[in-house]
């Protein structure tokens, strides 16, 4: 015979399950709702930085011939630079893994800020074949820079007594419509215990098309291992292990994210993917509230920019004392796919608050770009 009170100890266990089933529905609804909202911002800077890609102001150094590449490397740098140093960030939050087949899911943001250093660049005429500084300042700004006051110039040699000249005003970057000097990326991961005292890791973003004309995804998966495990845990008075307070690990991690624009009316579009590649060890001390955490590793990108598109540029022909002698036309197609390959060590030293189900995190990050990473974090 079922008692009442057993009926009524039963009943306050499954209202406690459901209500934590619930709350656990509602947080990851919460989570990815907040994780798309994050990801539309971002795509907002980069449709931004798209814009000013295929600007007529920016379209005109495809006009350059060889010299478009090596200008518009030194000109991206510090996006691709910024944006490795972010998904870089975050990976973790202490050197110690879940239990075998626990989870945790984070979300959070990390902005890598931009040194003044990294928003212009020194134009040099020799550096270029045919381009040429025609007025203003030799110092040039990077897409993270602000509005640019220099004219270019490009001067291509023809038949020996005429060339091809095209004159415009060098493109400015993106800083006067950004918040803060920073390239930032959200986070959202899932985590999951393994045997052998290991941990992976999952961040995933389907490739979704907004209504910015832009589209985005993302995806990336980390693994992590206890070193602490080979080194004897201390014991009792009583023979019995006492808890380990001090853990080290080793992790490794990669981070894929593709991004551009949509074109409906013409084939002109712009193409980013972004590779991150990860290796770091940590160190944390890890107590029932707090956890002191840190990490050394190093980080390799590993990105692609790509122009598509038929690009129609009128040269004005010129003899060598600059006479006008006729227009000429020509077309480019396709005139940029560009590979960017930035390197560098880190050194990171963060704090993470444990509340039961809950934590709270934040961590910064030494490096080219000096990197803030905050966020909040569920252990289901």
């Amino acid at each position: 015979m079922i008692s009442l009170s057993n009926l009524h100890i039963n009943t306050q266990i499954n209202n406690v399950g459901i209500i934590f089933a619930t709350n656990v529905t509602l947080i990851m609804l919460f989570t990815i709702n907040l994780k798309i909202i994050m990801m539309k911002k971002i795509l907002i800077a980069v449709f931004m930085l798209s814009v000013t890609i295929s600007s007529a102001q920016f379209e005109d150094i495809f006009a350059s011939e060889g010299d478009a590449d090596k200008y518009v490397t030194r000109y991206m740098s510090p996006f691709f630079d910024g944006l490795m140093y972010s998904a870089s960030a975050g990976w973790a939050s202490s050197a110690k893994p879940l239990k075998p087949f626990h989870f945790s899911f984070d979300l959070g943001a990390a902005g890598s800020m931009i040194p003044a250093s990294e928003e212009s660049f020194t134009f040099n005429n020799s550096d270029y074949q045919y381009l040429r500084l025609e007025s203003g300042p030799n110092k040039i700004p990077t897409v993270v820079g602000g509005d640019s006051q220099t004219t270019l110039k490009i001067v291509i040699p023809i038949n020996g007594v005429e060339n091809k000249v095209l004159e415009f005003d060098a493109a400015g970057g993106v800083k006067n419509d950004l918040t803060m000097a920073a390239v930032a990326l959200p986070k959202f991961q899932l985590n999951m215990g393994l045997p052998l005292a290991s941990e992976v890791s999952l961040r995933f973003f389907p490739r979704t098309e907004f209504s910015e004309k832009a589209y985005a995804g993302m995806l990336g998966f980390g693994i992590k291992h206890s070193i602490s495990q080979y080194f004897p845990a201390k014991k009792d008075e009583n023979g019995k292990k006492m808890k380990r307070h001090f853990n080290l690990a080793v992790q490794a991690s990669y981070e894929s994210i593709d991004v551009g624009t949509l074109s409906a009316t013409n084939d002109k579009t712009v193409d980013i993917t972004l590779g991150s590649i990860n290796l770091q060890g940590i160190a944390s001390f890890d107590y029932k509230f707090i956890t002191l955490y840190g990490m050394i590793g190093y980080t390799q990108g590993n990105s692609t920019l790509k122009v598509n598109g038929t690009y129609d540029y009128t040269y004005e022909v010129q003899d060598n004392n600059g006479v006008h002698l006729r227009n000429e036309t020509v077309q480019v197609v396709d005139p940029l796919d560009l590979k960017f390959k930035p390197t560098g060590y880190r050194g990171t030293l963060g704090v993470r608050l444990n509340l039961v189900f809950f934590r709270i995190f934040a961590d910064y990050t030494i490096q080219k770009f000096p990197t803030a990473n905050v966020g909040i974090g569920f252990k289901i």
